[in-house]
């Protein structure tokens, strides 16, 4: 088995309380469901950047 982690992590930042931190795909897919859980503010596809690709 690979060690590390195998999902996909962004960097997530609010686009309404400007809160940022790391997610995986999961916490992602979820934040786009029910949005910012610091604001409850309403989550796009804008507020996460790939961690892999910097």
């Amino acid at each position: 088995m690979m060690a590390g982690t195998t999902a996909d992590e962004f960097e997530f930042e609010c686009p309404q309380c400007s809160e940022q931190f790391e997610v995986n795909d999961g916490m992602r897919e979820a934040l786009l469901e029910r949005g910012c859980p610091v604001c409850t503010s309403a989550v796009t596809e804008t507020a996460f950047s790939s961690l892999s690709s910097r």
